[in-house]
């Protein structure tokens, strides 16, 4: 039987998607996201991006696994999505409970519901797309939110002023939005190759693409592409 690092590198070679699935983040999918990420880079020779699209990877991950996990807690407790002061007590008790014993628990319990998130990549010698999918919609609210925080999180272009100066840090995803911008723009790569997005019924998408050769243009020009 091929060990991943050999399934990982047949894959490389026809340049096939590789997917991992994962209901929390956990350190040995992290391990495996690390070892695809070497290899794929390496490929590329661009071995020069490992921090920034681990990173990247990593916080988007974390953050699709908590909506599952949180919209399993707001149906135990009985939140209404739609109310606004009934969701922020929803987050009131997230926040809470939010301990690495409660996220194992939990992720059992995703398991369970069929609540997922995928890590998607699809690559070639021009361009590095990373897709982490998550079975929880957003709702308008929350994507009106996300939209407030790419806006906002667009403006930094240091840790230091990220820190400073994020002061909405309800569920992280603001922090997490601005930190992959600031990255993004570190390496020169245009920030609107990330977009977020949802149907609204089924699952919640966020897509990087990363430019392996210089000049490439991605297909999206800009925040509000429209949702399909």
């Amino acid at each position: 039987m091929l060990s991943l690092a050999e399934r990982i590198d047949s894959a490389i070679e026809k340049e096939q998607a590789i997917k991992v699935r994962a209901y929390a983040l956990l350190p040995e999918t992290e391990k495996d996201l690390n070892l695809i990420i070497l290899r794929l880079l390496n490929k590329y020779n661009k071995l020069d991006l490992t921090a920034t699209l681990y990173t990247c990877i990593k916080e988007l991950a974390v953050n699709g696994a908590k909506a599952n996990i949180k919209r399993i807690l707001f149906d135990e407790v009985k939140i209404d999505l739609e109310n606004e002061s009934d969701y922020r007590r929803g987050l009131e008790i997230f926040r809470e409970k939010l301990t690495d014993r409660f996220i194992n628990e939990y992720a059992q319990k995703a398991k369970d519901r069929g609540l997922y998130v995928d890590v998607k990549f699809e690559y070639d010698a021009h361009r590095l797309t990373v897709e982490v999918v998550n079975n929880s919609a957003l709702t308008k609210r929350e994507d009106e939110r996300i939209r407030e925080k790419f806006r906002d999180g667009i403006k930094y272009e240091n840790i230091g002023e990220l820190y400073m100066d994020m002061q909405d840090n309800q569920e992280g995803a603001g922090m997490g939005i601005a930190l992959i911008l600031m990255m993004l723009k570190s390496e020169n790569i245009d920030p609107h190759f990330f977009t977020i997005y949802s149907d609204y019924q089924y699952k919640t998408i966020a897509k990087i693409t990363f430019p392996m050769t210089p000049g490439f243009e991605n297909e999206r020009s800009g925040f509000g592409k429209k949702l399909s």
